[in-house]
């Protein structure tokens, strides 16, 4: 029994990756042909706010009705009542938009990261790793197994020169 798991601990070989970093230089993603910021705001404008301004228009109806004084103190509460939750519906709007907005972006990252993955499981494969994980799981590590760069060149992708390694200089033998 011994024998058998020392023989299964040593086939195992873990990796690491930077995945977010891979799929932030994918060139389909420059800034100059994607503003992550803007990714959802059309789907808010057209889905949310006119749901949002419709709401706020009805608030202000209500609180018109609840300032005439000829309406009885019973009805008056009622309306009281639908203002206040109106008013909460209205004050949770912004976090709804930024939640939206993270999803919307989620979504439209989704065939990057899975194109990422393919890469991953391709380079991992060829270097014969059984695990990769992302570098934030780690606390050491050694620098080998980052197959960050690997990745990179299985997706073809060139980074600028000054992010790229340096090789150590060669010295000239007998000097």
């Amino acid at each position: 029994g011994m024998l058998f798991a020392n023989n299964t601990n040593a086939q195992v070989k873990i990796g690491y990756i930077r995945i977010d970093e891979i799929v932030g230089v994918m060139p389909e993603l420059a800034p100059e042909k994607v503003n992550m910021d803007t990714v959802g705001q059309q789907f808010v404008k057209d889905s949310i706010l006119p749901t949002l301004n419709y709401k706020q228009t009805e608030l202000q109806k209500k609180f018109q009705e609840y300032g005439d004084s000829t309406k009885s103190k019973a009805v008056r509460d009622l309306i009281a009542a639908d203002i206040k939750e109106m008013q909460d519906e209205l004050s949770g709007a912004d976090s709804y938009i930024q939640q939206v907005l993270q999803a919307k972006q989620q979504e439209y990252l989704r065939p990057y990261y899975a194109k990422a993955k393919k890469a991953i499981e391709a380079v991992a494969k060829k270097k014969g790793y059984t695990h990769v994980m992302a570098t934030d799981t780690f606390l050491v590590a050694p620098e080998a197994d980052d197959i960050s760069y690997a990745v990179l060149a299985e997706l073809n992708i060139k980074l600028p020169e000054q992010e790229k390694p340096k090789p150590a200089p060669v010295k000239p033998a007998g000097k």
